[in-house]
Formats: structure tokens, sequence, C-alpha cells
């Protein structure tokens, strides 16, 4: 359809005379179908008009992902309106000033974090925001059974000329975002922005889009609304969920043979955790869109090894490119699609841009600049000069990235510090700013650091006013969610004296957020140390392989941890005879031993585990082997892992002057 003259209303028109019995939407066992979505945004879009809605108004919609929220979506941008869409998570104060930020003079109120306590917090939430009170609806109020009632002729008349209020290019959706600064933005969207993006991005998918889809990312979020409606747009079935919790996910997908999910890396990290994640969900999901980001190459390459068949693509976008930027296809290797972002969506154009050099040519870093028919109206209420696109039609991202020759994109970082967590875009002065409210700080710098689950975390720095002080964290973070979202509040707080500032005796942002890096780094090796840091994992498989390179390895490893050359060749040593016992002697001519090296606080651990004939290395009978094992070990134990298998562990003591977590330390900076 050309996207001209497209809009959600004949999007869904169109679905309900092709599709009438398709199933359209699902959450929480509820189904409507394409015939009576549509009657349900109609009779939506008449009862706002009924109360007064005229065009450009801007009505709040704010809960968790449903079959109402959609409708009541569709609806207010059918009668003309402007969609508010609001976090879920937000709080009360934070809500009241987005809407009096966009001037909102109406409300659809779903399930939201607040209204769980207190029913009535959100309606007062939106009246503080300077919305009628005879303006505030329930999303449940557009999604009975008398929403799917036909409509009579007298409204089928009415409803159509409340539908020439809107063109597609019209200012439809209010996105909230930090957008390329720290100042909090209201992105204006389109039926033809939102559209043209899920155009572009079934191009690059093609016929990998198939079936039923799990949209586990919020809709308030611009690219759960996105996906959504690329699906819906194809006349796919999309499954909802209020809540993104893995089991309850899990357990959707599997029950209703969903094989296309959506969602964040945080998400498909916890599902492949979850023991029955491999029983069920193998072999079933064959496309996994990732929002956000993933979290390292190795976790994204061992999920697609778990989902038996099935591809993880991964994207980058922007809120105020609707939001797809490049986005990656079934034909990219694995290995290509761990490490970068994609090609640019078909009909948009990205360029490399450096100031005062212009466009950069392939291979040089530089600002990410995109232009296309997904870019937005512009930031509501600001400026020309504080608009994020040029006046030659280009998109400035703030983001930094490079092309490869064959055109994928490498994202290489932030021009500004914005933190994303989750996807979620989270400015670090909206947190300093309630944390200097606190009567114990003094001084205060958020940033975000790498994060193997969410991307990245928030983490903060703080001086005290008391400089012989100290804070409770789990009191001072309890503290803090009483005027925060939950993942605005910091994972750390790393207490200083003093911040380091530069020559000109400003806050020296680098040498802090260094410093606060390897602080990090302390506390995570800490715990990993405590719980046996795996730092070695070798197969060695029957007699036909040899054990000398094995031998070697753990010979150079013993002198780097310090061990004396005697006790070092004392290790080697029981390296080689234990494998050689376990090869001649638990197996005829095929079988694995695993060896694991682990580092522990005090010793270094080596573990084997085998499905071999279980034996005891104390027994009367040990073989020549044994003994000279239980000879050159300082501590040895045998038992049973939770896979059935038997695992024999061989510790030995480190020298009393190496500590583990400076050599771990210094293994980091040379690599």
């Amino acid at each position: 359809m050309n996207l001209e003259t497209k809009l959600f209303s004949t999007m869904l028109e169109q679905n309900a005379n092709t599709y009438p019995d398709r199933p359209a939407l699902t959450c929480m066992g509820n189904t409507v179908t394409y015939s009576q979505l549509k009657t349900a945004v109609d009779r939506c879009s008449l009862a706002l008009a009924g109360a007064g809605f005229q065009k450009g108004d801007k009505a709040v919609l704010w809960g968790f992902n449903g079959i109402e929220w959609m409708i009541s979506f569709y609806g207010i941008i059918q009668a003309g309106g402007v969609a508010a869409l609001m976090n879920y998570g937000l709080k009360a104060q934070d809500v009241a000033a987005l809407s009096k930020m966009v001037d909102a003079s109406w409300g659809i109120i779903g399930g939201n974090t607040i209204s769980i306590a207190d029913k009535n917090a959100a309606a007062k939430a939106l009246m503080d925001g300077g919305v009628p009170m005879q303006h505030i609806f329930p999303a449940t109020a557009f999604a009975g059974m008398e929403a799917f009632a036909p409509l009579s002729a007298d409204e089928e008349k009415m409803l159509g000329e409340i539908m020439t209020r809107t063109q597609p290019k019209d200012s439809q959706v209010i996105i909230y975002t930090t957008g390329t600064t720290s100042v909090p933005k209201a992105v204006l969207q389109s039926s033809y922005s939102i559209l043209s993006n899920a155009e572009g991005s079934a191009q690059v998918l093609g016929d990998d889009i198939g079936g039923k889809l799990c949209l586990a990312l919020p809709t308030f979020h611009s690219y759960g609304l996105m996906v959504a409606n690329t699906y819906l747009a194809l006349g796919q079935h999309v499954f909802l969920s209020p809540l993104l919790k893995p089991d309850t996910l899990l357990k959707l997908i599997y029950e209703n043979k969903i094989v296309n999910m959506c969602s964040v890396g945080a998400i498909y990290g916890m599902l492949t955790s979850m023991p029955e994640f491999e029983e069920k969900l193998s072999g079933q999901l064959t496309l996994c869109i990732v929002g956000g980001g993933f979290t390292t190459p190795v976790e994204m390459m061992r999920f697609e090894k778990l989902l038996g068949g099935g591809k993880l693509l991964c994207g980058y976008g922007q809120t105020e490119c609707s939001p797809v930027i490049t986005l990656e296809s079934f034909d990219d290797p694995l290995e290509k699609r761990a490490v970068s972002v994609g090609r640019s969506l078909p009909n948009h154009e990205v360029r490399i841009w450096n100031e005062g050099s212009g466009f950069a040519p392939q291979g040089e870093i530089g600002e990410i600049v995109v232009k296309g028919p997904s870019l937005m109206n512009g930031y509501y209420g600001l400026p020309q000069e504080m608009q994020a696109i040029d006046q030659d039609g280009w998109l400035h991202t703030g983001d930094l990235g490079r092309f490869e020759p064959d055109g994928m994109l490498q994202f290489s970082g932030r021009i500004k510090d914005i933190i994303i967590r989750s996807g979620e875009n989270i400015s670090p002065v909206e947190i300093e700013r309630v944390l200097l409210e606190q009567p114990e700080i003094r001084e205060a710098k958020v940033m975000g650091a790498a994060h193997p689950i969410w991307g990245e975390s928030v983490e903060a720095c703080v001086v005290l006013r008391d400089k012989e002080g100290t804070i409770d964290e789990n009191e001072f973070k309890a503290r803090l969610k009483q005027k925060l979202a939950s993942f605005k509040v910091p994972s750390h707080f790393f207490i200083y004296d003093a911040f380091p500032l530069n020559e000109n005796g400003k806050l020296n942002q680098r040498s802090l957020h260094t410093d606060m890096v390897g602080r990090l780094y302390d506390i995570m090796l800490t715990a990993a140390v405590n719980e046996g840091l795996r730092i070695l994992d070798l197969r060695v498989k029957n007699r036909s392989y040899t054990i000398v390179p094995a031998c070697s390895l753990i010979t150079q490893l013993a002198d780097q941890l310090g061990f004396a050359t005697e006790k070092a060749e004392n290790i080697r040593l029981s390296v080689e005879e234990m494998l050689t016992d376990r090869i001649d002697n638990a197996f005829d001519e095929n079988g694995e031993i695993r060896m694991e090296v682990l580092l522990m606080p005090q010793w270094m651990r080596l573990r084997f585990t085998d499905t071999g004939r279980k034996y005891s290395l104390e027994s009367e009978d040990a073989s020549i082997s044994a003994r000279i094992i239980l000879a050159n070990v300082d501590s040895y134990a045998s038992g049973e892992n939770q896979a059935g298998e038997t695992e024999y562990c061989l510790d030995y003591q480190y020298s009393d002057d190496f500590d583990v977590k400076a050599y771990l330390r210094r293994y980091k900076e040379l690599k």
C-alpha cells in the first residue's frame, strides 16, 4: 500500500476485511479477531468524540501491555488525537510532569505499578498534570463485550466524519525519551513514520516473519510499538504479556506454539537460564528479534545455539527514527551478527558524519546520521535550535559508529553520557538531582558501566557530607525508590573523599569513570572468585587424544600463579596421572573427560568430570596414578554433580604472598 495515504485506521480496516475471523491479539487468555479489533477501535473513537475529544487533543495512555491498551491507542489516533505513551513503571510525580510538558487534556488508564497499591493514584497523578477528572477513562471501558457490537448506520456516518480529521503525516504519537541529550524530550511520531519503519523492517526480515509473535517488550516503547504494528500489518497473531517475567513468557510461548519473539537481551538471557528452556523451546522459536542490544557476542552465540535452528537478529535505532535505523537479516552469518547492528533499512540513508570534515569514508568512526521516511516530526515544544534534524533532513543521533566494507554498521559508543539499561534511556542528571536531595550527599555523579545482562548498569559516585560517614545501600535504595523508577536506582554507590578535577578545576569525568569501573570490577571479581572463577575448560577424548597440550597449559598457568617450580611440576604430574588413569581405566575406546581450572580465594582447583566408571582415589585398590596424585595434592574431594556425573576436585594452595585478585586485574589489563 502507498504509505503516503496509510493510517493505522486503514491498516485495521483492510485486515478486518481480509482476515475478519483471524486472531489479531491475545493477552492473558483473551483473544480478539481482526474484525473485533476494528470494531472496538471504532467504538473507542466514537466514545471519545462524544465526550468532546477534538483534533489535536493529547491523551495520556498509561498501562501495562494489553488488548485494551492497543484499542485505546488506535482509538485516540483515529479520533484525531495524539497518544502520549507513559512508562507503566513511572512514579506519579513523573507522569504529572510529563503530562504538563505536552499539555495533555485527556487520559486513559490501564494497570500500572502505582495503581497496585492505590487504585486512585493514577487518576490523581493525571489530574496533578492538568487533565480534568471528566476526561479520564479506564482502558477497560473500551474492551468489554459491548465494544464488539456492530455499529449502527448513524454511528458509521459519525465515524466517517471523525476519521477525516487525521492525515498520515500528522503528529499522532508522543514517546518520551532522553534522546540525544540528557534533557527529557517528547518525540512526535506519525502513522507514516511508524508504518514506514514497519514496512522497511518487514522487507529486511522477508519470509522469515511468520506465524505467532510473542511481544515481550512494552508497547509504550517505540520498538515494541513498531514491532506490534509490523506483525499486525501483515495479518499475524500477536501475543502480549502485561508483565515480562521469564517463567510466564516460557509458558506462553510453549503452550501457544509461538515461533517468533521480540524482547531485550536481558529477557532472552533469563529465559535461557531456565531449566525448561532447551526441552520446551529449542527448535520451536525460529526468529528472535532483539531490542536495545544484546549482552555480549559470546552470550548471543550461546543463546542462538540453544535455539536449535532459530536465529537472533539485532538492530540499532532511536525513538526519533520510529525507531529502527539498521537491522540484521537471516542471511548474515552469526559471527557478523554478534558484533554488528546490521544494514540500513530500505528507503533510508545512513551515513557517518564528522563535524568540520563532513561525511566520513567507510571504516572511519563518526556520528551516525540518518535520513528517511521514518523520521519523527520533531520534539514537542522545543525551538529549532534544539531539534535533532538539521536543515538538510538528517537526524543527528549523537551516537558513534563506522561501516564495514559489507555495509554492516558497527556501533562504537555514545557521544553523550545517556545510560541505556535493558533498552531504557536513563538520564544521569535526573538521578543526580534526587541523590543531591538526600541529606548525606554533598556531590554526586551518575554514570553507566558495561553489564553482561542489562547492557549498561546505573552506577553512582558520591561524596558524603560527613567524611567519616557511610550509607546503608539497601536502606538508601529503598528511599530512592520513593522518587525514582526502580530501573533508575543505582546498582552501587561508590564513596569518594573528593572527585578528581582537571587543570581547569572542573570534574575529570574520564578519570572518575575509570576509577569507578575499577572498583566495580573488584566487586564482581570478589564475588566470582568466592564462587570459583573458571579460567580454563578443556575436553579430553579417549586414547587417541594426546594429553601433552593439557599438561603444558597447566604448567604455564601454575608458573603464572606463582607456584614454586617443584609444586608446579607436581601439579602437572597430577594432571598427567589423572588423565592417564581415567583414559586407561574408565573407558574402553571412547568417552570424554572434562578438565576445568577454577581460581578460588586461597587455592587453585582442578575439577575433572566424566561419565566413566566411578572410583575413589583413596580406596585400598587405587592405582599407582591415584597414589601419585594424592601425594602431590593439598586437598582432594569427589562427589556427584547435578548431571549425575562424578567430579574429582584437586586443590592446590597458593603461596602466602600470592593475591589472586591482583593477578586477575593484571591479566585483564594485559588482555
